[in-house]
């Protein structure tokens, strides 16, 4: 039996333990949230989505993540939590020694990202992180066929509207948005198009400037040049809700030389040179479900071979968002071989 404690009890958490409950042998035994009755409210959505047959999810909460680690009896831990509270806590976290999902942003400087990561390597515990669009077999097999082709170019635009959280539009606590609203697509842009070498970026707060407490760009525009060359455009905003259907989040837009690739996790479209008709790929299975099911198997079998994200993989497309965000603040382009240390 394998034994899953969660730091953090908000939504990814939620969606986490719900999809562990369809795997066998897995029992959730413990979370730490400084908020009891947001720990039971959680473990109670959870419980609302959980596997046909499965038994609920019943746990211990601390308020003290060291208080339960040191006296849960667990094989593995989720660590579900805003980007400003990632730093001393990974690397405590990382002491102990077990394995570790870390949900994504990984933080909201990169030498904080930096200086986990290297701990990671050192302590060479399994490690996995929260992108799961990359598990979708509609965006496995999008890569597949990608890998033969000339890239041209990636395009990654997203609309939507201002997340409910507080801490979300406080630049030191989320990072800015496209850190934490677009990482999604920026992370498909690395997984399938390969690295970013220099990003080049403007952004500003146009339509938000009367909202309290609000200090971070609602929109921004970026050009990135991939190392093959290929040039990339990254857009976003959080205060255009109506343009979702237009825009809609995690699609990426590849050109290559025979076709363009809409490569999304729910489905993924091709439209070849000289086709009138689109095909589609769509996935097989729920890609969070699959994520957590890889990553359970690595916890079991200590070999990590099959987690398709871990933190260092994690920490380059943060790199590459809050580069980004830099290069917006900056007035000039940043290359990530120097902004990455």
């Amino acid at each position: 039996m394998i034994k899953a404690a969660f730091i953090g009890a908000g939504n990814r958490a939620i969606a986490h333990m719900a999809a562990l409950t369809r795997i066998s042998d897995v029992e959730i035994v413990a979370i730490a949230e400084l908020d009891e009755n947001r720990a039971l409210a959680s473990q109670a959505k959870a419980n609302e989505r959980r596997a046909d047959g499965s038994d609920p999810i019943n746990v211990r909460v601390f308020n003290d993540y060291r208080a339960m680690v040191d006296t849960a009896d667990i094989d593995c831990v989720y660590l579900c939590l805003p980007p400003f509270v990632h730093g001393q806590l990974d690397h405590d976290v990382i002491d102990y020694g077990l394995p570790v999902l870390f949900e994504k942003p990984v933080a909201v400087e990169m030498s904080i990202a930096n200086e986990i990561a290297a701990h990671v390597a050192e302590k060479g515990i399994i490690n996995a992180a929260g992108y799961q669009k990359r598990y979708s077999s509609a965006v496995q097999d999008a890569k597949a066929l990608l890998t033969n082709q000339t890239i041209a170019m990636a395009i990654a635009i997203r609309l939507s509207g201002l997340p409910g959280q507080p801490w979300w539009r406080v630049q030191s606590q989320s990072g800015g948005m496209l850190v934490e609203q677009h990482t999604h697509a920026v992370d498909l842009m690395r997984y399938v198009c390969g690295e970013i070498e220099t990003v080049y970026a403007v952004g500003g707060t146009q339509l938000l400037n009367d909202t309290p407490n609000l200090d971070i760009f609602d929109v921004n525009a970026c050009t990135v040049r991939f190392e093959n060359g290929a040039p990339g455009i990254i857009g976003n905003s959080c205060a255009a809700p109506a343009g979702a259907s237009i825009f809609p989040p995690h699609l990426v837009h590849v050109v290559s030389n025979e076709m363009v690739v809409s490569v999304n996790d729910a489905k993924t479209t091709i439209r070849r040179n000289g086709q009138e008709d689109i095909e589609e790929l769509l996935p097989e299975e729920n890609d969070n479900y699959v994520m957590n099911r890889t990553f359970i198997e690595a916890v079991r079998s200590g070999d990590q071979t099959g987690i398709l994200c871990n933190y260092a993989d994690a920490a380059r497309t943060f790199a590459v968002t809050i580069a980004c965000q830099r290069s917006a603040e900056q007035g000039h382009p940043i290359t990530m071989a120097a902004f990455t240390g």
